[in-house]
């Protein structure tokens, strides 16, 4: 058995610790690269999450506002101020039993479990004696959702047969 030291040749020499620094600095940008795109995902799906609500609380109400009598329909609100009407900040968070649809009413607002709360407004315009034009938006409260989370929904009710329960033209 011999004891004799084989020489070490230098392409067998591993890393040097200039090779070593510029694979963590590699391997750093590609994980804060990873890191941000989680990031967006997560905002883009809370976004995501607060426009559902908002979609349902505005289709919800838009369905109640349709479903009055079209005498029981009031003409005011404005979505874009914000107008509450004669209840104000009306809370339909279940268990309430609050009715916040009802005549001189612009406003409601609801807890949605998961979300937050949901703000909605409505407005009826008068066109003429037998037409009313209907927009209900409603939208998150939270920061990060916001107007991101608007959901805006219109429609126009028309009363055309005169006796039962529309105005005379």
């Amino acid at each position: 058995m011999s004891t004799e030291r084989r020489p070490v040749r230098a392409d067998e020499s591993g890393f040097t610790l200039v090779e070593a620094l510029i694979a963590i600095v590699v391997l750093s940008v590609g994980l804060m690269a990873v890191t941000n795109l989680l990031i967006i995902a997560a905002a883009s799906n809370t976004v995501g999450n607060h426009s559902t609500a908002a979609t349902t609380a505005a289709s919800e109400t838009m369905e109640r506002l349709k479903s009055r009598s079209f005498l029981t329909l009031t003409p005011g609100g404005n979505v874009d101020a914000g107008t509450e009407g004669s209840i104000s900040a009306c809370d339909e968070t279940p268990p309430s039993t609050a009715e916040c649809v009802v005549a001189g009413n612009f406003n409601s607002r609801r807890a949605m479990p998961g979300v937050g709360e949901i703000r909605t407004f409505w407005e009826i315009q008068q066109i003429d004696g037998q037409v009313l034009f209907i927009r209900v938006r409603s939208q998150s409260t939270a920061t990060l959702a916001g107007a991101r989370s608007r959901a805006e929904f219109t429609t126009f009710r028309s009363c055309t047969a005169t006796g039962i329960g529309c105005p005379n033209p």
